[in-house]
């Protein structure tokens, strides 16, 4: 880990213990383009994971802080999330931390904020930085079956994750570099198992 990184981590292990069990930190090393630091990592993300960005977008961007905006988790839970960039002194970035906020609990309470006070959400995900984020993009398509189906991502049976892979591929998921290996892990099958699945509904 880049020497000047590391003196972050107990930051983010401070923002984790004091918002435990529902914020998640993570440490991303902008050289390596991997993940070199996690607090309460309910994304199931790992050290060592690649990023999920084009790191040559950082180069573009001017503001340290990107955000609050909206994410989805792969269980489905709504997150608040901010990212703030962090730089050597050269001014350039050297890596990213990224705090995810479960805000679930806080849903009814603002939406019957919002109805009280006509409160407009203007917040929009900032596409730069995040239009490559194909695991968002993998979960939100995910969660859109659970909810057409009324189930539970932990509740599914065998012929339940069938459906749910042939779905994924009629949505065009299976285009995505990685994409197999990550399901397998999600659903808990294997790669033997989705391709057996895709190559009965040819």
């Amino acid at each position: 880990m880049n020497k000047i990184l590391k003196t972050f981590t107990p930051l983010c292990d401070s923002i984790g213990k004091l918002f435990y069990p529902n914020v998640e930190v993570v440490l991303h090393d902008l050289e390596t383009q991997k993940l070199v630091h996690i607090v309460n990592p309910f994304s199931k993300r790992e050290i060592g994971d690649e990023m999920l960005n084009d790191v040559k977008d950082f180069e573009s961007i001017k503001e340290d802080i990107v955000g609050p905006y909206n994410k989805t988790n792969i269980d489905g839970a709504k997150l608040k999330s901010v990212s703030t960039l962090l730089r050597d002194t050269n001014n350039k970035p050297i890596g990213i931390i990224c705090i995810n906020f479960k805000v679930e609990v806080f849903e009814k309470m603002y939406d019957s904020l919002k109805m009280l006070l006509n409160i407009e959400e203007t917040k929009t995900q900032p596409q730069t930085i995040f239009s490559q984020d194909w695991k968002e993009h993998t979960h939100n398509t995910i969660n859109k079956f659970l909810k057409q189906q009324n189930l539970e991502l932990s509740d599914l049976k065998i012929k339940e994750k069938k459906e749910l892979i042939l779905y994924l591929n009629k949505e065009g998921i299976f285009s995505i570099r990685n994409v197999v290996s990550y399901l397998c892990e999600v659903l808990d099958i294997s790669r033997a198992t989705i391709y057996k699945w895709l190559k009965e509904d040819k």
